[in-house]
């Protein structure tokens, strides 16, 4: 058992579900997509990605980050960020359109607000946050926007246009996830109204998970300098303390890691791949610190069958097969 006691804060950020967000390559990606889109004087861009590849975590790490990323040339703030998921089911009218995104923006949502008030609501948020940080801008992350009709579309360009009149720029990140309902959306910009594409669609990206041994060590290595509770206690030094003082790191795991991926396709008769999916990533992040690492006594390092033991726990066959649309074998 490592040294900071015989059971685990339950309430440290790796036990709790999107307790925590860590930088990753394909993060860096979207960031340095979205400025660029914003530096061309674009109102918006869309990314599309499959299920469970990082998307959401990425929306959540750039929100929270924004002071970091979102600077100009001088490191000055250019933007406030903020994030919301698109809700499901069909909504028959502007009206229930603007109340189901006053709701998910947490401004609070009424059956008895008028279209005109729930878009009021909006544009005086998007008013005082860009007032609050001194900026004249917000980027708005919206997650499942595959969800948005093409008239809702046409009820945002409104908010666009509102805002543009109180001299304050709206753009949108529209975050379409490929495979919610059975198919590839992909960079469908063509089938846009030329009023939609000029707004949102003039830039569009791919989302893809992290690829190959590098991102992988990039990834893992989060975990060596993400803290919690002091700034002291990186999450690989909470589980391993004993052997983080003694020099180990899971960033430094990262070759025999990627080896025991590509064994675990090799056994599952998965074809090669370089892409890894953040959803199972961390969850074997997770099952190698809490349940090897911190249980282990004289924990120095993770072995060839505790890596593809956290690997099964993580589900990451069942997912692959998903991925590679392939019958998933009942054993496993």
């Amino acid at each position: 058992m490592c040294t900071i006691g015989p059971a685990a804060d339950l309430r440290h950020p790796l036990l709790i579900p999107d307790g925590y967000h860590i930088n990753t390559r394909p993060t860096e990606r979207l960031a340095n997509f979205i400025r660029a889109s914003i530096h061309q004087g674009h109102h918006g861009c869309s990314a599309y990605g499959g299920g469970g590849v990082g998307k959401t975590t990425a929306i959540s790490y750039l929100t929270e980050n924004a002071s970091r990323w979102l600077v100009d040339s001088d490191k000055k703030p250019m933007a406030v960020a903020m994030r919301m998921v698109m809700a499901s089911g069909i909504r028959r009218s502007n009206r229930a359109f603007w109340s189901s995104m006053n709701e998910r923006m947490g401004i609070g949502a009424s059956t008895g607000l008028s279209a005109s008030a729930g878009l009021a609501k909006l544009r005086h948020l998007i008013g005082s946050r860009c007032g609050q940080a001194r900026v004249n801008r917000m980027v708005l992350f919206i997650d499942n926007a595959q969800r948005i009709s093409e008239a809702e579309y046409e009820y945002l360009e409104d908010l666009d246009a509102l805002v543009r009149e109180d001299r304050l720029s709206l753009f949108l990140v529209l975050m379409r996830q490929s495979d919610a309902e059975g198919v590839d959306v992909g960079d469908d910009w063509r089938d846009r109204p030329s009023h939609t594409l000029r707004r949102w669609f003039m830039d569009t990206t791919p989302f893809v998970p992290l690829t190959g041994l590098e991102e992988v060590k990039h990834a893992l290595s989060g975990y060596d300098s993400i803290t919690w509770p002091t700034p002291d206690m990186p999450f690989s030094r909470f589980f391993a303390t004993q052997a983080f003082d003694e020099g180990w790191r899971l960033g430094g795991d990262a070759p025999l890691i990627w080896e025991m991926v590509k064994e675990m396709r090799k056994m599952g008769k998965l074809p090669e791949s370089q892409f890894w999916p953040m959803a199972t990533f961390t969850l074997m992040a997770r099952h190698l610190l809490y349940e090897i690492a911190f249980r282990q006594e004289k924990f120095t390092g993770f072995t060839a069958d505790q890596v593809l033991a956290a690997l099964k726990n993580s589900g990451y066959l069942r997912l692959e097969y998903v991925r590679a649309r392939m019958r998933v074998p009942t054993a496993t």
